[in-house]
């Protein structure tokens, strides 16, 4: 049998976030709750959320953050590795909540969960 785990970046601050949480502990017991702003993010699974093509990369970065406005890069076309880059050096940038699906230890989904159907798609 296939082993399903999930793992969500969480910001308590954010009431899409709380949601998408509780959402995540009705269908599931196996998650991992990522606190990102506190421990930073694994430059190796953003990445593979990257390369997924689950989420194009510009929906990966919150474009409204003070900091992303604060760096001039509104009228920048930004490529995957300097998303990466700017989402590692300021993980408030990264677009929440961002909620993974692993079968078997493999990434096979990601999603950003500010909807309940989005979150749901995670066990279709």
């Amino acid at each position: 049998m296939k082993q399903s785990f999930y793992q969500i970046y969480h910001n308590s601050r954010c009431s899409k976030s709380r949601k998408a949480l509780e959402l995540l502990k009705l269908r599931t017991e196996s998650y991992k709750i990522i606190r990102y702003l506190e421990i930073g993010i694994d430059e190796n699974v953003l990445s593979s959320i990257l390369n997924s093509k689950n989420i194009p990369k510009d929906d990966l970065i919150r474009k409204n953050e003070i900091t992303f406005k604060n760096l001039n890069l509104s009228k920048i076309e930004l490529n995957k590795n300097e998303i990466k880059k700017l989402i590692i050096e300021n993980p408030i940038l990264l677009q929440r909540p961002l909620i993974t699906k692993y079968i078997d230890g493999l990434l096979v989904k990601s999603v950003i969960g500010r909807s309940p159907e989005t979150v749901n798609t995670l066990f279709n």
